[in-house]
């Protein structure tokens, strides 16, 4: 069991003591991320974290780079919208080196004016880079067009245009306004005793102040009333890029593990009737799948195709009465127990390094998870009955209330879909819009 402790200067410490290895794995999260960006500077917190590479007032980026591997170590830097994550990995005889190294780039990051203006042109390079990627783009715009003037609907990367808009001294001080003690969530894996890694942490990360950081308040995302479909327009398309979905669960929902068993049957296997339906029977698309984020409030659910032009409208529609099946007539019960004898033989696998029971410790506090789910998943899984499946399904799942995102040739796929029975609205956008 991870032992926890709360730190001198108010962070709090996790100690997962292993010999499997003779590696140790530090990880240092904060509970600042995207939620955070100011409005019109999204892409900050992540910005200012890849900053962290860059340099410090004692090495260069390419100096740096030089340290953690002649340190036979590897230095990772991350964001989500709820987080900032640092991590490294080291090999035992340089852990205390490593440690130290680490705190230094906190401390001594310079940010100058050059790198920034570096990380701000790679960034957008970036973002423009990535239109290429027809799935990414259709995902894109159904968070943006779902969860519009939601924390949770501002993209973490920034659109070209909010990346531009942020300033150097905008990282400067989103850092020291965010990098303090009781913000600080400090990891480490290894062949280590609790009491001693505790004691190391404490050494080397004293230096964060024992301050308030600032705290963001995310209301329950809602979605627009109706059904609505946006037909991205990408000239010269062959395939199709379809999202649907409205929105989900969060892990402290108490209809989240049925929902999240429900969804498995439905759309989260192999074998799931959404899989079944659209690529085993019909061929339409080789990937049919369906899911949900989990942040700490609820995030969207969604089920995602990739049909040929030509079959777009039929899968759509296919789609869309598999998911008025599923709210209004539940699963049988053989798709329920297979979903169940999924979730409940995979489990093991979410646990079986001390990185991942570390990781699992740290993400209840960061993602707000209940103490049952955290420890009980898989008896709360078995617990399961159809009429409490399908009860959560109901209650979350909305198939009057959609986004349809249907990514592709507007000349070709505009008409069909415009014929479609059971739409509210249509509209047409560019695919590179708000990008």
């Amino acid at each position: 069991m991870t032992a926890q402790f709360q730190g001198s200067n108010g962070s709090s410490i996790f100690v997962e003591t292993s010999d499997a290895l003779p590696l140790y794995q530090l990880s240092l999260t904060l509970h600042s991320g995207s939620t955070f960006d100011p409005p019109g500077k999204e892409g900050l917190a992540r910005l200012a974290a890849r900053m962290w590479r860059m340099g410090t007032d004692r090495y260069t980026a390419e100096q740096l780079a030089d340290e953690f591997d002649a340190l036979g170590a590897h230095f990772s830097v991350g964001v989500g919208r709820c987080y900032t994550h640092i991590g490294a990995t080291v090999v035992e005889r340089n852990l205390d080196k490593v440690l130290d190294l680490v705190a230094h780039v906190l401390t001594s990051s310079t940010f100058l004016s050059d790198e920034f203006e570096q990380q701000q042109r790679e960034t957008i390079a970036a973002l423009d880079a990535s239109l290429d990627d027809d799935g990414a783009i259709a995902g894109y715009h159904f968070r943006r067009i779902a969860l519009a003037g939601h924390l949770y609907g501002r993209p973490v990367t920034g659109t070209r245009q909010s990346v531009n808009q942020i300033q150097r001294d905008d990282l400067v001080e989103f850092v020291q306004t965010h990098m303090t003690g009781p913000n600080a969530l400090i990891g480490l894996t290894g062949p280590m005793e609790p009491d001693a890694a505790h004691a190391l942490l404490e050494k080397h990360f004293a230096f964060l102040p024992n301050r308030p950081a600032p705290r963001v308040t995310v209301p329950h995302p809602e979605l627009a009333p109706g059904r609505r479909l946006i037909l991205v327009d990408k000239p010269d398309r062959t395939q199709s890029q379809v999202v649907i979905g409205t929105v989900g669960s969060c892990s402290k929902d108490p209809e989240y593990a049925a929902l999240v068993t429900s969804n498995t049957a439905f759309g989260g296997l192999f074998t799931s009737r959404l899989t079944n339906e659209v690529r085993a029977k019909r061929g339409w698309s080789y990937g049919a799948s369906s899911g949900m984020g989990n942040q700490p409030q609820r995030d969207l659910w969604s089920m995602r195709t990739s049909p040929a032009e030509k079959d777009t409208r039929s899968c759509v529609e296919l789609q869309l009465r598999l998911l008025e099946g599923w709210v209004d007539a539940g699963l049988d019960s053989e798709e329920l127990e297979r979903a169940k004898d999924y979730l409940i033989k995979s489990h093991p696998f979410e646990s079986d390094t001390a990185y991942k029971r570390l990781e699992h410790a740290m993400d209840q506090v960061v993602f707000e998870i209940p103490d049952p789910i955290h420890r009980h998943f898989p008896k709360l899984v078995d617990a399961v009955t159809q009429e409490s499946a399908q009860a959560a399904v109901r209650a979350r799942i909305e198939p009057q209330n959609q986004l349809i995102v249907v990514l592709g040739t507007a000349a070709q796929l505009e008409k069909p879909l415009a014929a479609m029975r059971g739409v509210d609205e249509m509209v047409v956008i560019p695919f590179d819009s708000h990008w």
